[in-house]
């Protein structure tokens, strides 16, 4: 719990004393989702560049989605398998989102993962926060795996009941009503 905290603080830090030039946010393709690697220099703090698939271009230090309706992302995932110690955390939107859970593989990396992210239409931001290191290392790079989403479930069957029910007792107040 206090190194979630410490780690909030550090970030807001970050995101409001930054002058860190940043080139542009790396998209999510909301059909595909997205893969690769992030990494980081400076020990705990928020992590330093993205890089593409190729590895030849570092972008900014943050994802973004853009989704024309409400929407699911079933799993995101950062691990590390690089140098065993490194842990992260998950930011949405600005805003410290803990993990649906985490555990350390056989070979000790750190694995966070969040289930069935619900985001509403509209742009929203990802980012990773390093809160513990591996000894003696203050850089590092990991992999990121967000997933394809998918339409939010509409439950139509309740309205569908809600305006039966009350076209039902419409009716049954006009029948009283003549008898």
């Amino acid at each position: 719990m206090l190194r979630q905290s410490l780690a909030a603080i550090a970030f807001t830090s970050f995101m409001a004393f930054s002058s860190i030039p940043c080139q542009a946010t790396v998209v999510i393709d909301p059909a595909l989702g997205w893969s690769g690697e992030f990494a980081w220099f400076g020990g705990i703090g928020p992590i330093g560049f993205i890089t593409t698939p190729n590895e030849d271009e570092w972008w900014s230090s943050d994802w973004s989605i853009t989704t024309s309706s409400d929407c699911v992302m079933p799993r995101i995932t950062a691990f590390d398998a690089y140098s065993v110690g490194d842990e992260f955390a998950f930011y949405l939107d600005n805003v410290l989102t803990g993990w649906t859970s985490t555990y350390h593989d056989g070979s000790g990396y750190f694995h966070g993962e969040y289930d069935d992210l619900a985001l509403t239409a509209g742009t929203h931001t990802f980012t990773f926060f390093v809160t513990a290191t591996a000894p003696d290392l203050f850089e590092g790079s990991a992999n990121a795996d967000f997933a394809a989403v998918t339409p939010a479930a509409v439950p139509e069957p309740s309205s569908v009941f809600l305006l039966g029910a009350g076209v039902g007792a419409l009716a049954l107040c006009r029948w009283k009503r003549r008898n």
